[in-house]
Protein backbone atom coordinates (compact mmCIF):
# COMPACT_ATOMS: atom_id res chain seq x y z
CA UNK A 1 0.00 0.00 0.00
CA UNK A 2 1.66 3.42 -1.08
CA UNK A 3 0.33 5.55 1.90
CA UNK A 4 2.47 6.69 4.67
CA UNK A 5 1.80 5.41 8.09
CA UNK A 6 -0.46 7.78 9.28
CA UNK A 7 -3.24 7.49 6.65
CA UNK A 8 -2.66 3.99 6.44
CA UNK A 9 -3.72 3.84 10.42
CA UNK A 10 -6.86 6.21 9.60
CA UNK A 11 -8.00 4.50 6.52
CA UNK A 12 -7.43 1.23 9.04
CA UNK A 13 -9.29 3.57 12.02
CA UNK A 14 -12.81 4.00 9.28
CA UNK A 15 -13.16 0.60 8.21
CA UNK A 16 -12.84 -0.73 12.34
CA UNK A 17 -15.33 1.75 13.06
CA UNK A 18 -17.72 1.06 9.95
CA UNK A 19 -17.40 -2.77 11.00
CA UNK A 20 -18.23 -1.38 14.55
CA UNK A 21 -20.69 0.44 14.55
CA UNK A 22 -20.93 1.57 18.63
CA UNK A 23 -19.55 3.81 21.39
CA UNK A 24 -15.58 2.77 21.37
CA UNK A 25 -13.62 3.82 24.83
CA UNK A 26 -10.79 5.65 23.36
CA UNK A 27 -7.93 3.52 25.09
CA UNK A 28 -9.72 0.63 23.27
CA UNK A 29 -9.60 2.26 19.99
CA UNK A 30 -6.44 3.45 20.32
CA UNK A 31 -4.91 -0.36 21.42
CA UNK A 32 -6.80 -1.62 18.60
CA UNK A 33 -4.85 0.70 16.29
CA UNK A 34 -1.15 0.90 18.53
CA UNK A 35 -0.86 4.45 18.80
CA UNK A 36 -1.95 6.30 21.60
CA UNK A 37 -4.92 8.43 22.48
CA UNK A 38 -3.62 11.55 21.03
CA UNK A 39 -2.79 10.07 17.87
CA UNK A 40 -6.14 8.53 17.59
CA UNK A 41 -7.71 12.66 18.59
CA UNK A 42 -5.47 13.95 15.96
CA UNK A 43 -6.94 11.17 13.21
CA UNK A 44 -10.35 12.18 14.19
CA UNK A 45 -10.14 15.76 13.69
CA UNK A 46 -8.29 14.85 10.79
CA UNK A 47 -11.23 12.75 8.97
CA UNK A 48 -13.89 14.98 10.42
CA UNK A 49 -12.48 18.05 9.06
CA UNK A 50 -10.38 16.57 5.66
CA UNK A 51 -13.55 13.79 4.92
CA UNK A 52 -16.22 15.46 5.87
CA UNK A 53 -18.17 15.09 2.97
CA UNK A 54 -18.31 11.49 2.95
CA UNK A 55 -17.98 10.71 6.97
CA UNK A 56 -18.46 11.86 10.58
CA UNK A 57 -17.04 10.50 13.53
CA UNK A 58 -18.58 11.51 17.02
CA UNK A 59 -15.88 12.02 19.87
CA UNK A 60 -16.70 11.71 23.29
CA UNK A 61 -14.47 12.24 26.56
CA UNK A 62 -16.86 10.17 28.87
CA UNK A 63 -17.90 7.49 25.77
CA UNK A 64 -15.40 7.49 23.22
CA UNK A 65 -15.61 7.71 19.37
CA UNK A 66 -18.58 6.36 17.02
CA UNK A 67 -18.38 6.49 13.28
CA UNK A 68 -21.99 7.82 11.60
CA UNK A 69 -23.18 4.85 9.97
CA UNK A 70 -21.54 4.88 6.19
CA UNK A 71 -22.44 3.15 3.63
CA UNK A 72 -19.84 1.16 1.40
CA UNK A 73 -20.05 3.23 -1.94
CA UNK A 74 -19.16 6.55 0.83
CA UNK A 75 -16.16 4.15 1.78
CA UNK A 76 -15.29 4.12 -1.33
CA UNK A 77 -15.38 7.89 -2.14
CA UNK A 78 -12.91 7.83 0.74
CA UNK A 79 -10.72 5.93 -0.84
CA UNK A 80 -10.81 7.46 -4.57
CA UNK A 81 -10.18 10.53 -2.25
CA UNK A 82 -6.87 9.27 -0.55
CA UNK A 83 -5.75 7.83 -4.40
CA UNK A 84 -6.52 11.36 -6.01
CA UNK A 85 -4.42 13.15 -3.48
CA UNK A 86 -1.19 10.83 -3.09
CA UNK A 87 1.73 11.93 -4.34
CA UNK A 88 2.56 8.35 -5.31
CA UNK A 89 -0.36 7.35 -6.47
CA UNK A 90 -0.48 10.21 -8.46
CA UNK A 91 2.67 9.93 -9.97
CA UNK A 92 1.92 6.28 -11.00
CA UNK A 93 -1.11 7.97 -13.25
CA UNK A 94 0.87 10.02 -14.47
CA UNK A 95 3.72 7.73 -15.51
CA UNK A 96 1.15 5.66 -17.23
CA UNK A 97 -0.01 8.86 -19.24
CA UNK A 98 3.59 9.88 -20.24
CA UNK A 99 5.62 6.91 -20.11
CA UNK A 100 9.04 8.82 -21.57
CA UNK A 101 10.20 11.43 -18.98
CA UNK A 102 13.46 11.54 -17.28
CA UNK A 103 13.44 12.76 -13.40
CA UNK A 104 13.64 16.22 -13.99
CA UNK A 105 10.54 16.34 -15.58
CA UNK A 106 8.65 14.59 -12.34
CA UNK A 107 10.49 16.57 -10.04
CA UNK A 108 9.39 19.52 -11.43
CA UNK A 109 5.56 18.31 -12.17
CA UNK A 110 5.12 17.07 -8.75
CA UNK A 111 6.54 20.10 -6.87
CA UNK A 112 9.03 17.57 -5.13
CA UNK A 113 12.61 17.77 -3.92
CA UNK A 114 14.92 15.48 -5.54
CA UNK A 115 16.02 13.46 -2.26
CA UNK A 116 11.91 13.03 -1.47
CA UNK A 117 10.96 12.47 -4.95
CA UNK A 118 13.94 9.18 -5.04
CA UNK A 119 12.47 8.09 -1.57
CA UNK A 120 8.84 7.94 -3.60
CA UNK A 121 10.30 6.10 -6.71
CA UNK A 122 12.16 3.42 -3.62
CA UNK A 123 8.69 3.12 -2.50
CA UNK A 124 6.53 2.67 -5.41
CA UNK A 125 9.15 0.38 -7.18
CA UNK A 126 9.05 -1.86 -4.26
CA UNK A 127 5.04 -1.79 -3.93
CA UNK A 128 5.12 -2.89 -8.21
CA UNK A 129 7.57 -5.72 -7.86
CA UNK A 130 5.24 -7.35 -5.35
CA UNK A 131 2.82 -7.31 -8.29
CA UNK A 132 5.28 -8.69 -10.67
CA UNK A 133 6.12 -5.06 -12.22
CA UNK A 134 9.08 -3.08 -12.88
CA UNK A 135 9.75 0.63 -12.57
CA UNK A 136 12.27 1.73 -14.92
CA UNK A 137 14.11 4.92 -14.43
CA UNK A 138 15.54 6.18 -17.54
CA UNK A 139 12.66 7.48 -19.08
CA UNK A 140 10.43 6.67 -16.38
CA UNK A 141 7.89 3.93 -17.26
CA UNK A 142 6.15 0.24 -15.90
CA UNK A 143 6.71 -2.91 -17.77
CA UNK A 144 5.93 -6.45 -17.19
CA UNK A 145 6.81 -9.99 -18.38
CA UNK A 146 3.63 -9.97 -20.35
CA UNK A 147 2.29 -6.09 -21.27
CA UNK A 148 -1.05 -7.85 -19.85
CA UNK A 149 -0.06 -7.49 -16.19
CA UNK A 150 0.61 -3.76 -16.54
CA UNK A 151 -2.95 -3.50 -18.08
CA UNK A 152 -4.70 -5.52 -15.57
CA UNK A 153 -2.91 -3.50 -12.87
CA UNK A 154 -4.14 -0.13 -14.58
CA UNK A 155 -7.50 -1.14 -14.85
CA UNK A 156 -7.63 -1.93 -11.37
CA UNK A 157 -6.14 1.23 -10.62
CA UNK A 158 -8.74 3.30 -12.73
CA UNK A 159 -11.53 1.69 -11.07
CA UNK A 160 -10.40 2.43 -7.73
CA UNK A 161 -9.54 5.88 -8.26
CA UNK A 162 -12.39 7.21 -10.46
CA UNK A 163 -15.24 4.38 -10.19
CA UNK A 164 -17.83 3.88 -12.18
CA UNK A 165 -19.26 7.40 -12.58
CA UNK A 166 -16.15 9.17 -13.69
CA UNK A 167 -14.26 8.61 -16.64
CA UNK A 168 -10.59 10.06 -16.66
CA UNK A 169 -10.10 9.98 -20.49
CA UNK A 170 -11.00 11.63 -23.25
CA UNK A 171 -11.96 8.59 -25.72
CA UNK A 172 -15.93 9.00 -25.14
CA UNK A 173 -17.31 6.33 -22.58
CA UNK A 174 -20.59 5.27 -24.19
CA UNK A 175 -18.68 4.43 -27.23
CA UNK A 176 -16.54 1.77 -25.24
CA UNK A 177 -19.06 0.66 -23.62
CA UNK A 178 -21.14 0.06 -26.79
CA UNK A 179 -18.61 -1.94 -28.40
CA UNK A 180 -18.26 -3.86 -25.27
CA UNK A 181 -21.47 -4.81 -25.13
CA UNK A 182 -22.07 -5.80 -28.51
CA UNK A 183 -19.07 -7.78 -28.23
CA UNK A 184 -19.63 -10.02 -25.08
CA UNK A 185 -23.38 -10.38 -26.48
CA UNK A 186 -21.85 -11.82 -29.88
CA UNK A 187 -20.22 -14.46 -27.52
CA UNK A 188 -23.22 -15.15 -24.75
CA UNK A 189 -20.95 -13.57 -22.38
CA UNK A 190 -23.01 -12.09 -19.32
CA UNK A 191 -21.82 -9.35 -18.07
CA UNK A 192 -23.30 -6.59 -15.20
CA UNK A 193 -23.05 -3.28 -16.00
CA UNK A 194 -19.92 -3.11 -13.33
CA UNK A 195 -18.13 -5.80 -15.31
CA UNK A 196 -18.61 -4.13 -18.49
CA UNK A 197 -17.62 -1.00 -17.01
CA UNK A 198 -14.09 -3.12 -16.01
CA UNK A 199 -14.14 -4.32 -19.21
CA UNK A 200 -14.25 -0.56 -20.78
CA UNK A 201 -11.11 0.70 -18.10
CA UNK A 202 -9.23 -2.58 -19.61
CA UNK A 203 -10.10 -1.35 -23.13
CA UNK A 204 -9.25 2.33 -22.47
CA UNK A 205 -5.77 0.92 -21.07
CA UNK A 206 -5.32 -1.42 -24.25
CA UNK A 207 -5.62 1.49 -26.48
CA UNK A 208 -3.19 3.76 -24.47
CA UNK A 209 -0.38 1.32 -24.01
CA UNK A 210 -0.52 -0.13 -27.81
CA UNK A 211 -0.62 3.20 -28.96
CA UNK A 212 2.32 4.03 -26.58
CA UNK A 213 4.25 1.38 -28.29
CA UNK A 214 3.65 -1.65 -24.99
CA UNK A 215 2.61 -4.18 -27.44
CA UNK A 216 1.73 -7.81 -26.58
CA UNK A 217 4.44 -10.74 -27.23
CA UNK A 218 5.52 -11.44 -30.75
CA UNK A 219 4.35 -15.67 -29.90
CA UNK A 220 0.52 -13.51 -29.30
CA UNK A 221 0.88 -11.85 -32.65
CA UNK A 222 2.02 -15.06 -34.18
CA UNK A 223 -1.15 -16.45 -33.67
CA UNK A 224 -3.55 -17.14 -36.36
CA UNK A 225 -6.88 -15.20 -36.60
CA UNK A 226 -9.97 -16.82 -34.96
CA UNK A 227 -13.76 -15.48 -34.81
CA UNK A 228 -13.21 -13.34 -32.06
CA UNK A 229 -10.42 -11.37 -34.04
CA UNK A 230 -12.66 -11.28 -37.30
CA UNK A 231 -15.42 -9.87 -35.23
CA UNK A 232 -13.59 -7.50 -33.43
CA UNK A 233 -12.01 -6.38 -36.62
CA UNK A 234 -14.82 -5.89 -38.79
CA UNK A 235 -16.01 -2.99 -36.40
CA UNK A 236 -15.16 -0.60 -38.62
CA UNK A 237 -16.62 2.47 -36.70
CA UNK A 238 -15.09 1.57 -33.76
CA UNK A 239 -11.81 1.58 -35.37
CA UNK A 240 -12.38 4.18 -37.57
CA UNK A 241 -13.40 6.74 -34.09
CA UNK A 242 -10.09 5.74 -32.42
CA UNK A 243 -7.56 6.04 -35.12
CA UNK A 244 -9.06 9.91 -35.03
CA UNK A 245 -8.27 10.53 -31.72
CA UNK A 246 -4.57 11.36 -29.83
CA UNK A 247 -3.72 7.38 -30.36
CA UNK A 248 -1.94 5.52 -32.59
CA UNK A 249 -3.97 2.61 -33.92
CA UNK A 250 -1.28 -0.40 -34.09
CA UNK A 251 -1.81 -2.71 -37.30
CA UNK A 252 -2.90 -5.92 -35.03
CA UNK A 253 -5.14 -3.60 -33.04
CA UNK A 254 -7.89 -6.38 -33.21
CA UNK A 255 -5.88 -8.49 -31.75
CA UNK A 256 -4.55 -6.88 -28.68
CA UNK A 257 -8.10 -5.68 -28.14
CA UNK A 258 -8.97 -9.60 -27.74
CA UNK A 259 -5.59 -10.99 -26.17
CA UNK A 260 -6.65 -8.39 -23.41
CA UNK A 261 -10.17 -7.41 -22.80
CA UNK A 262 -11.47 -10.89 -23.82
CA UNK A 263 -8.37 -12.76 -22.34
CA UNK A 264 -10.68 -15.68 -20.66
CA UNK A 265 -10.79 -17.25 -24.16
CA UNK A 266 -7.29 -17.32 -24.54
CA UNK A 267 -5.65 -18.73 -20.94
CA UNK A 268 -6.71 -22.34 -21.51
CA UNK A 269 -3.25 -24.53 -22.44
CA UNK A 270 -5.97 -26.92 -24.77
CA UNK A 271 -9.83 -27.40 -24.73
CA UNK A 272 -9.23 -30.16 -22.12
CA UNK A 273 -8.25 -28.16 -19.45
CA UNK A 274 -10.89 -25.83 -19.93
CA UNK A 275 -13.31 -28.61 -19.70
CA UNK A 276 -11.72 -30.42 -16.58
CA UNK A 277 -12.12 -26.98 -15.04
CA UNK A 278 -15.75 -26.49 -16.08
CA UNK A 279 -16.43 -29.72 -14.81
CA UNK A 280 -14.89 -28.72 -11.62
CA UNK A 281 -17.21 -25.75 -10.82
CA UNK A 282 -20.40 -27.44 -11.59
CA UNK A 283 -19.48 -30.24 -9.65
CA UNK A 284 -18.98 -27.30 -6.66
CA UNK A 285 -22.31 -25.77 -7.55
CA UNK A 286 -24.03 -29.02 -7.36
CA UNK A 287 -22.71 -29.84 -3.69
CA UNK A 288 -23.70 -26.60 -2.43
CA UNK A 289 -27.29 -26.46 -3.82
CA UNK A 290 -27.53 -29.75 -2.58
CA UNK A 291 -25.93 -28.53 0.70
CA UNK A 292 -27.86 -25.80 1.46
CA UNK A 293 -30.89 -27.41 -0.09
CA UNK A 294 -31.66 -25.22 -3.36
CA UNK A 295 -32.41 -25.45 -7.03
CA UNK A 296 -29.82 -23.36 -9.01
CA UNK A 297 -31.20 -22.29 -12.21
CA UNK A 298 -29.44 -23.10 -15.80
CA UNK A 299 -29.38 -19.21 -16.61
CA UNK A 300 -27.85 -18.80 -13.13
CA UNK A 301 -25.85 -21.53 -13.44
CA UNK A 302 -24.21 -20.78 -16.33
CA UNK A 303 -23.74 -16.89 -15.26
CA UNK A 304 -22.43 -18.48 -12.07
CA UNK A 305 -19.77 -21.05 -14.29
CA UNK A 306 -18.77 -18.07 -16.59
CA UNK A 307 -17.90 -16.08 -13.57
CA UNK A 308 -16.34 -18.60 -11.43
CA UNK A 309 -14.57 -19.46 -15.13
CA UNK A 310 -12.87 -16.09 -15.11
CA UNK A 311 -11.68 -15.44 -11.78
CA UNK A 312 -9.44 -19.43 -12.85
CA UNK A 313 -8.47 -17.08 -15.93
CA UNK A 314 -8.25 -14.54 -13.89
CA UNK A 315 -5.37 -15.51 -12.10
CA UNK A 316 -3.71 -18.00 -13.90
CA UNK A 317 -2.49 -15.35 -16.42
CA UNK A 318 -2.00 -12.70 -13.65
CA UNK A 319 -0.97 -14.37 -10.32
CA UNK A 320 -1.08 -11.35 -7.92
CA UNK A 321 -3.35 -9.00 -6.43
CA UNK A 322 -5.44 -7.04 -8.50
CA UNK A 323 -6.60 -4.37 -5.62
CA UNK A 324 -4.73 -1.24 -5.41
CA UNK A 325 -6.09 -0.04 -1.40
CA UNK A 326 -9.35 -1.76 -0.91
CA UNK A 327 -10.49 -5.53 -1.69
CA UNK A 328 -14.40 -4.77 -1.99
CA UNK A 329 -15.25 -8.17 -2.14
CA UNK A 330 -12.88 -9.08 0.77
CA UNK A 331 -15.03 -6.62 3.01
CA UNK A 332 -18.57 -7.67 1.66
CA UNK A 333 -17.88 -11.49 2.35
CA UNK A 334 -16.62 -11.01 5.59
CA UNK A 335 -20.61 -9.76 6.10
CA UNK A 336 -21.37 -12.95 4.74
CA UNK A 337 -19.49 -15.15 6.59
CA UNK A 338 -20.86 -13.10 9.94
CA UNK A 339 -24.42 -13.41 8.97
CA UNK A 340 -24.29 -16.62 6.95
CA UNK A 341 -21.67 -18.66 8.87
CA UNK A 342 -22.64 -22.07 7.96
CA UNK A 343 -22.94 -21.57 4.38
CA UNK A 344 -19.50 -19.78 4.28
CA UNK A 345 -17.60 -23.11 5.54
CA UNK A 346 -20.25 -24.81 3.06
CA UNK A 347 -18.40 -23.16 0.48
CA UNK A 348 -14.91 -22.80 1.72
CA UNK A 349 -15.02 -26.30 2.31
CA UNK A 350 -15.95 -27.19 -1.03
CA UNK A 351 -14.12 -25.25 -2.85
CA UNK A 352 -11.43 -26.77 -1.03
CA UNK A 353 -12.43 -30.14 -2.56
CA UNK A 354 -11.86 -28.91 -6.28
CA UNK A 355 -8.30 -27.59 -5.68
CA UNK A 356 -7.25 -31.01 -5.90
CA UNK A 357 -9.53 -31.47 -9.29
CA UNK A 358 -7.65 -27.71 -10.55
CA UNK A 359 -4.39 -27.54 -9.17
CA UNK A 360 -5.68 -24.19 -8.06
CA UNK A 361 -5.81 -22.55 -4.91
CA UNK A 362 -9.75 -21.81 -5.26
CA UNK A 363 -9.73 -20.90 -1.18
CA UNK A 364 -6.78 -18.59 -0.92
CA UNK A 365 -7.52 -16.90 -4.16
CA UNK A 366 -10.98 -16.92 -4.89
CA UNK A 367 -13.26 -17.56 -1.92
CA UNK A 368 -14.20 -14.08 -1.29
CA UNK A 369 -15.19 -13.44 -4.91
CA UNK A 370 -16.90 -16.87 -5.04
CA UNK A 371 -18.99 -15.85 -1.97
CA UNK A 372 -19.99 -12.44 -3.08
CA UNK A 373 -21.04 -14.24 -7.01
CA UNK A 374 -23.45 -16.84 -5.52
CA UNK A 375 -24.99 -14.08 -3.04
CA UNK A 376 -25.76 -11.99 -5.94
CA UNK A 377 -26.15 -14.69 -9.10
CA UNK A 378 -28.25 -17.18 -7.80
CA UNK A 379 -31.91 -15.92 -7.66
CA UNK A 380 -33.71 -15.87 -4.21
CA UNK A 381 -30.73 -17.66 -2.05
CA UNK A 382 -30.14 -15.65 0.38
CA UNK A 383 -34.49 -15.86 0.62
CA UNK A 384 -33.35 -19.62 1.32
CA UNK A 385 -30.26 -18.83 3.86
CA UNK A 386 -32.57 -16.67 5.75
CA UNK A 387 -34.96 -19.35 6.28
CA UNK A 388 -31.68 -21.49 7.42
CA UNK A 389 -31.10 -18.75 10.44
CA UNK A 390 -31.01 -20.26 13.79
CA UNK A 391 -34.55 -19.57 15.08
CA UNK A 392 -34.63 -17.32 18.15
CA UNK A 393 -36.37 -17.73 21.15
CA UNK A 394 -37.44 -13.94 23.00
CA UNK A 395 -39.56 -13.26 26.35
CA UNK A 396 -40.51 -9.50 26.35
CA UNK A 397 -41.09 -8.26 30.01
CA UNK A 398 -42.80 -5.19 30.74
CA UNK A 399 -44.10 -2.64 33.61
CA UNK A 400 -46.55 -1.43 31.25
CA UNK A 401 -48.99 -4.25 31.12
CA UNK A 402 -49.33 -7.06 28.94
CA UNK A 403 -50.38 -5.05 26.23
CA UNK A 404 -47.46 -2.95 26.03
CA UNK A 405 -45.52 -6.10 25.94
CA UNK A 406 -47.72 -7.32 23.26
CA UNK A 407 -46.88 -4.02 21.06
CA UNK A 408 -43.41 -5.14 21.22
CA UNK A 409 -43.85 -8.41 20.45
CA UNK A 410 -45.67 -6.77 16.95
CA UNK A 411 -42.94 -4.76 16.50
CA UNK A 412 -40.22 -7.15 16.61
CA UNK A 413 -42.81 -9.67 14.39
CA UNK A 414 -42.69 -6.74 11.91
CA UNK A 415 -38.95 -6.87 11.69
CA UNK A 416 -38.26 -10.39 12.41
CA UNK A 417 -40.97 -12.15 10.28
CA UNK A 418 -41.95 -15.62 11.91
CA UNK A 419 -38.66 -16.36 12.10
CA UNK A 420 -38.76 -16.05 15.83
CA UNK A 421 -40.52 -17.07 19.38
CA UNK A 422 -41.89 -14.86 20.60
CA UNK A 423 -43.39 -15.45 24.00
CA UNK A 424 -44.90 -12.44 26.69
CA UNK A 425 -43.96 -12.42 30.33
CA UNK A 426 -47.69 -11.67 31.53
CA UNK A 427 -47.39 -11.28 35.13
CA UNK A 428 -45.95 -8.03 37.00
CA UNK A 429 -42.25 -8.17 37.04
CA UNK A 430 -42.78 -6.54 40.29
CA UNK A 431 -42.91 -10.03 41.57
CA UNK A 432 -40.64 -12.27 39.83
CA UNK A 433 -39.86 -15.72 41.75
CA UNK A 434 -36.32 -17.14 41.66
CA UNK A 435 -37.75 -19.94 39.79
CA UNK A 436 -39.10 -17.74 36.98
CA UNK A 437 -35.99 -16.05 36.91
CA UNK A 438 -34.53 -19.64 36.02
CA UNK A 439 -36.52 -20.09 33.03
CA UNK A 440 -35.70 -16.89 31.93
CA UNK A 441 -32.26 -17.89 31.13
CA UNK A 442 -33.43 -20.47 28.75
CA UNK A 443 -34.28 -17.81 26.12
CA UNK A 444 -31.54 -16.38 23.76
CA UNK A 445 -32.62 -12.55 24.73
CA UNK A 446 -34.79 -11.46 27.28
CA UNK A 447 -36.29 -7.81 26.48
CA UNK A 448 -37.32 -5.48 28.84
CA UNK A 449 -38.12 -1.77 28.95
CA UNK A 450 -36.70 -1.49 32.57
CA UNK A 451 -33.94 -3.56 34.66
CA UNK A 452 -35.19 -6.58 36.35
CA UNK A 453 -34.87 -7.23 39.95
CA UNK A 454 -32.19 -9.83 40.71
CA UNK A 455 -31.27 -10.38 37.04
CA UNK A 456 -28.10 -9.94 35.10
CA UNK A 457 -27.82 -12.32 33.05
CA UNK A 458 -25.98 -11.91 29.72
CA UNK A 459 -29.02 -12.35 27.40
CA UNK A 460 -30.83 -9.35 29.19
CA UNK A 461 -31.49 -6.25 26.73
CA UNK A 462 -33.32 -2.99 28.25
CA UNK A 463 -34.93 -1.38 25.36
CA UNK A 464 -36.70 2.61 25.36
CA UNK A 465 -40.88 1.89 25.59
CA UNK A 466 -41.17 2.38 22.35
CA UNK A 467 -38.23 0.86 20.45
CA UNK A 468 -35.51 3.74 19.52
CA UNK A 469 -32.97 3.43 16.20
CA UNK A 470 -30.32 2.84 18.68
CA UNK A 471 -32.17 -0.21 20.28
CA UNK A 472 -32.69 -1.70 16.63
CA UNK A 473 -29.20 -1.57 15.83
CA UNK A 474 -27.97 -3.29 19.45
CA UNK A 475 -30.79 -5.84 18.63
CA UNK A 476 -29.64 -6.49 15.26
CA UNK A 477 -26.14 -6.89 16.23
CA UNK A 478 -27.26 -9.20 19.14
CA UNK A 479 -29.12 -11.41 16.79
CA UNK A 480 -26.63 -12.19 14.81
CA UNK A 481 -24.34 -12.52 17.61
CA UNK A 482 -26.26 -15.33 18.68
CA UNK A 483 -26.93 -16.68 15.96
CA UNK A 484 -23.73 -16.96 14.47
CA UNK A 485 -22.16 -18.08 18.39
CA UNK A 486 -24.69 -20.85 18.18
CA UNK A 487 -23.55 -21.88 14.31
CA UNK A 488 -19.82 -21.97 15.20
CA UNK A 489 -20.58 -24.52 18.03
CA UNK A 490 -22.56 -26.19 15.49
CA UNK A 491 -19.62 -26.36 13.25
CA UNK A 492 -17.63 -27.44 15.87
CA UNK A 493 -18.91 -30.66 15.93
CA UNK A 494 -19.06 -31.48 12.78
CA UNK A 495 -16.38 -33.40 10.58
CA UNK A 496 -15.51 -31.65 6.89
CA UNK A 497 -16.91 -35.04 5.71
CA UNK A 498 -19.87 -33.86 6.71
CA UNK A 499 -20.10 -30.78 4.11
CA UNK A 500 -18.75 -33.04 1.24
CA UNK A 501 -21.55 -35.81 2.04
CA UNK A 502 -24.05 -34.72 -0.60
CA UNK A 503 -26.84 -34.16 1.78
CA UNK A 504 -28.54 -30.87 3.30
CA UNK A 505 -26.31 -30.07 6.98
CA UNK A 506 -28.19 -27.23 8.47
CA UNK A 507 -29.06 -27.81 11.94
CA UNK A 508 -32.74 -28.40 13.15
CA UNK A 509 -33.34 -25.23 14.87
CA UNK A 510 -36.71 -26.02 16.39
CA UNK A 511 -37.07 -25.07 20.31
CA UNK A 512 -38.89 -26.94 23.34
CA UNK A 513 -42.23 -25.18 23.75
CA UNK A 514 -41.74 -23.45 27.05
CA UNK A 515 -44.86 -23.40 28.54
CA UNK A 516 -45.32 -21.91 32.10
CA UNK A 517 -48.42 -20.25 34.12
CA UNK A 518 -46.44 -16.64 34.07
CA UNK A 519 -45.54 -16.99 30.52
CA UNK A 520 -47.97 -15.99 27.77
CA UNK A 521 -46.57 -18.54 24.83
CA UNK A 522 -46.73 -17.33 21.79
CA UNK A 523 -48.43 -20.35 19.99
CA UNK A 524 -50.92 -20.42 22.29
CA UNK A 525 -51.87 -16.98 22.89
CA UNK A 526 -52.08 -16.92 18.52
CA UNK A 527 -54.70 -20.16 19.17
CA UNK A 528 -56.24 -17.73 21.10
CA UNK A 529 -56.41 -14.60 19.03
CA UNK A 530 -57.78 -17.15 15.98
Amino acid sequence: MLLNTAMKRRLYLIEFLAKQERWWPLEEAAAHLDCSTKTLITDVNYINDELEEYLHIDISKVRGIKAHPMQSNKINNIYQNVIQSSNEFQFLEQVFLNPDQDAEFWINKLFLSEATFYRMVSSVGKALKRRGLTLERKPFRITAPDERWVRFFYQAYFLEAYGTANWPFPIDRQELICFVMRTSTDFDILWDDHEIIEHAYLLMVTIIRASQGFLLSEAIYAEEDDLLDHLIKSNHSYSEKIASTQYVLVPEWYKETSRTVFYEYYTWDNQQQEIRIQTAVEHFLQAVSKAVDFPLSTRDEKKIVQQLMGLYSTYSLYPYDREILHNYSQESAQNIQRIYPIFSKIVSVNLREIEKDCNFPWVQKTESDVLCILLKEWENLPLQLESLRRRLSILIVSNMGIRHANMLRSLLKGQYGERFKIDLYKESPLFVSSAELKLFEEYDLVVTNDLLADYQHSNLMIVDNYLSETDWEVLNRRVITIQKEASDRYLEKLDATEFRSGRFVYPNYKHHERIATFIMDESLSQKKEQ
